[in-house]
């Protein structure tokens, strides 16, 4: 690294350096936002860590907010905006997979770069002192290599999440895995049941929408997969695969079409129930269950039927099943090197019937009728009557939208009675 290399952090972010380099200690960014700023990529966010106690760094500024004294970290509020402070420390040992007994604040930064995951986010700067990188994390981002800092097998035991962020950021930087960090992660990979379903769903959605999301695959070739979401492990084990995988890498980056993607060979409930497990929102198990279950159901291209579509499945699907089933035939065509202008064509014939229907406003639920559940009372029908008589009318109206009126449908209830 040249000696005169310079990172352009934010202003706050240098202030709170100085001041706490006027008050005697060492500061430094350090950790993603260092190997983004080297990247080109623009950091979401921006960690420092200093030689100073959470109990120092509360009187050095006027806004702070406990966050994680425990662990030795304080917040500073610079306007509406909060920047994680951590003292240099040293983890004790670790019980759980996850958290450590213990930790031991230091006053030495290289005690702190080396507890952290890999190389890559174990490097350093402020304008004092310059790039501090102890662990070769620069040589890695030019070999674009993933490597564990120190021992493989030990960070692992640390938190047994790093074996999924290894992946997750292999496929956002579309980095390989060092070979004694693959191996380790392969021989603890039954470590990861230790892991809550929240965190392993975050790295797990990271890298479905990232560049690389058949990088996905790494998950089940490491074992990973097995032991807590054996649906997808089966997927990706089966025949399968290459579709799932090539649907993957041709599906707009949008949640819901990768997951869509990925549980392209499973069955509706079992992308729900998966999906589920992985505390997943409601909206999204919906969402992604529907486009499966859709995925396997073929529209005839006539308006009925996509105004039957409609009904079942809501507005927002088709465009949605558009999407993910061009991204199948994409698929298809990347396998077996054929191409299928028929089912391409199909595809745009639906698009452009359902772009039609929703620009003309034609009724595809019983909301939309012309005609209400009151009106029916008026006309004197009760109970179970109503409900079933609306339905009829609207099976009426998606075949011809132009008879949802309300005098042409009052006039349809005896015949349909």
């Amino acid at each position: 690294m040249p000696e005169n290399f310079h990172i352009d952090m934010p202003e706050a972010v240098r202030n709170i350096i100085h001041t706490i380099e006027e008050h005697g200690f060492k500061a430094y960014a350090v950790g993603g936002c260092i190997r983004d700023s080297i990247l080109g990529r623009n950091p979401d966010d921006w960690d420092i860590t200093t030689s100073a106690v959470p109990s120092q760094i509360k009187t050095f500024f006027k806004r702070t907010v406990d966050t994680g004294i425990a662990h030795g970290t304080v917040t500073i509020m610079i306007d509406k905006t909060g920047y994680e402070v951590t003292t240099y420390r040293i983890d004790g040992e670790y019980e759980d997979g996850r958290h450590p007994k213990s930790v031991e604040f230091s006053d030495r930064l290289v005690d702190d770069l080396c507890r952290r995951d890999f190389t890559i986010n174990a490097m350093a700067y402020n304008d004092t002192d310059g790039f501090v990188d102890e662990f070769n994390g620069l040589d890695d981002l030019d070999a674009k290599i993933i490597r564990c800092v120190g021992e493989p097998e030990l960070r692992f035991t640390e938190d047994a999440l790093r074996m999924m962020r290894a992946i997750r950021f292999s496929a956002q930087l579309g980095f390989t895995i060092d070979e004694a960090t693959w191996n380790a992660i392969k021989k603890l990979a039954p470590s990861i049941s230790k892991i809550s379903m929240e965190r392993v769903h975050v790295e797990l959605g990271k890298t479905l929408m990232s560049a690389h999301p058949d990088y996905v695959a790494q998950y089940s070739e490491a074992g990973l997969f097995e032991p807590i979401l054996p649906v997808i492990d089966n997927s990706l084990k089966s025949r399968y695969k290459r579709k799932i995988l090539a649907t993957l890498q041709h599906t707009p980056d949008n949640i819901y079409l990768r997951y869509a993607a990925l549980f392209i060979a499973s069955t509706p409930d079992e992308a729900a129930k998966t999906l589920r497990a992985l505390k997943l929102d409601n909206k999204t198990v919906d969402t992604v269950s529907k486009l499966v279950k859709l995925s396997k159901i073929d529209i005839e291209e006539t308006e009925p039927a996509v105004r039957t579509a409609l009904n079942q499945y809501g507005r927002d699907f088709l465009p949605l099943w558009h999407e993910l089933m061009m991204a199948v035939i994409q698929a298809s065509e990347d396998i077996t090197g054929i191409s299928n202008p028929a089912k391409v064509k199909h595809l745009l014939t639906l698009k452009r019937l359902g772009t039609d229907i929703l620009a003309r406003g034609d009724c595809f639920t019983i909301k939309a009728l012309d005609i209400s559940g009151n009106d029916l009372i008026e006309y004197g029908l009760q109970g179970h009557e109503i409900g079933e008589t609306l339905k009829s009318l609207l099976d009426i109206v998606i075949e011809n939208p132009k008879l949802n009126d309300k005098a042409t449908l009052i006039a349809m209830i005896e015949h349909i009675k």
